[in-house]
């Protein structure tokens, strides 16, 4: 006997466990407003038979860490994701115009969006008995149609009392006296409040909802302490060369977002157009000359153009592609000596000046929402190298460079960011030949590389 007890027991655990798991997940997100405590327990009652209900405290702290501020699709998508929760009840009391109403929104958790509506009337900022017991009733047929579960059960009437069994001979009852008239005031029934049920409204515009999402800032501003080399080399290596260590130096990026404000119009196709520029300024200490003399040295970097971004999935890990089109200006001078006729003369090769035409593609990944790694790759078409390409120097070249960055990003408070990355830039040169007989000495350049390479330190803030 008691081994079967205890398979009984054995096979009513196991199917118990099947039905929790076969419920869906469902979140009721922390009701705001007056009296709103009381509307949600109600709905945790309504709906706890047909789901299994994930603890409230848990959506507060999925959202300061997935930094959601609010409860717009994206941001109730991604914690709905983040708590494998299939559904998302919320709700508030709140005041329009002159009237208060009780609002509760059923989510679906994959997307965000809206599933049902429900919109009850209030005389004044609380929620009375009637309200909560159709409420409770019209949540239970929402989420038990939403969900294909059966209907609840009808409450069953209350049995009648059995009869008490007399035990000994009943007294004769008194003599029947004329039954007293009594008027009673028609009972009233209580006003019932029927809801309103909507489709979902369109969003409205973004600058007011709050929690702006990481992925639609209005710009994108940081500033770097960076720090750089150089290396330039001729074939045949006889030729003048530059080679150096690293040296400090200060960097400026921004980027602006103008299109911010169609996010949720457009497929969002818009929200990541922007525009942006770039300024590097490297402090060079003055180089030494053969003759052991000291030049100045400058060099500076200036980019801009289109970057327009593509998010590619917004929920983590959210992926994004970067196109960038542009131009931009790097140019490195050594001061000259002068002979004795007073010409100036090249102690270190020739000044360079690329202006060129930039063609890129980045690739950005938000592993959290605080967090981000990035790689870029830009192909530079030089048009006009300076006056290492001038007749009196080395002639006409061909020129392009090429630019690979990386860097990693963390945000430390809200939109306050920092990070690190790294860059390396080339520039190759193919000369055109010369006749033999106009350099005899064969110092004419074949080929020549410059190159560029260091990292940043960078401090920004994004809105």
């Amino acid at each position: 006997m008691s081994r079967l007890r205890g398979l009984l027991v054995t096979a009513l655990a196991v199917w118990s466990a099947t039905a929790a798991a076969d419920k869906p997940q469902l979140i009721v997100v922390p009701f705001t407003g007056p009296q709103a405590q009381r509307a949600e327990a109600e709905v945790v009652r309504a709906v706890r038979r047909m789901a299994s209900i994930i603890p409230s405290q848990r959506w507060s702290a999925s959202a300061k860490k997935l930094f959601a501020k609010g409860t717009g699709p994206d941001d109730v998508a991604a914690i709905a994701e983040d708590l494998h929760a299939d559904w998302v009840v919320i709700g508030v009391v709140r005041k329009q115009g002159a009237e208060f109403e009780l609002v509760v929104s059923l989510r679906n958790g994959k997307s965000g969006q809206t599933s049902e509506r429900l919109r009850y009337p209030l005389k004044g900022p609380r929620v009375e008995a009637p309200v909560l017991s159709l409420l409770a009733a019209e949540v239970n047929r929402a989420f038990a149609t939403i969900v294909g579960a059966p209907p609840p059960p009808p409450s069953e009437p209350a049995s009648p009392q059995k009869p008490k069994v007399a035990t000994a001979d009943p007294e004769p009852p008194p003599p029947a006296q004329a039954p007293k008239e009594r008027t009673r005031p028609p009972r009233q029934k209580p006003r019932q409040v029927k809801p309103v049920v909507v489709e979902e409204p369109p969003p409205p515009p973004p600058e007011t909802q709050p929690g702006r999402p990481r992925w639609a800032p209005w710009f994108d501003l940081s500033a770097a302490a960076m720090i750089s080399g150089r290396s330039f080399d001729f074939v045949p290596s006889a030729l003048p060369r530059f080679a150096t260590g690293v040296v400090g130096g200060l960097g400026i990026d921004g980027t602006v977002y103008p299109f911010a404000f169609t996010r949720g119009r457009l497929r969002d196709a818009f929200v990541g157009l922007g525009f942006g520029a770039t300024l590097n300024v490297p402090f060079w200490p003055p180089s030494r000359g053969p003759d052991g003399g000291r030049y100045d040295t400058a060099e500076l970097r200036v980019e801009g153009g289109l970057r327009w971004r593509f998010v590619l999935y917004k929920p983590m890990p959210r992926p994004e592609l970067v196109v960038l089109i542009g131009g931009g200006l790097h140019q490195f001078t050594v001061a000259k000596k002068l002979d004795p006729d007073g010409n100036p003369i090249d102690v270190a090769p020739p000044d360079v000046a690329y202006k060129q035409l930039n063609l890129g593609l980045g690739l950005r990944l938000h592993f959290t929402e605080w967090a981000r790694i990035s790689v870029s790759f830009r192909y530079g078409l030089v048009v006009d190298a300076g006056s290492v390409t001038s007749p009196d120097r080395y002639g006409p070249a061909d020129v392009y460079g090429i630019r690979i960055e990386g860097g990693l990003e963390f945000f430390a408070w809200r939109g306050l960011k920092v990070g690190a990355s790294g860059f390396y830039s080339r520039y190759a040169f193919a000369f055109a030949p010369l006749d033999p007989t106009a350099d005899p000495s064969g110092a004419h350049p074949s080929s020549a590389v410059d190159q560029y390479f260091g990292g940043l330190f960078l401090v920004g803030y994004e809105y």
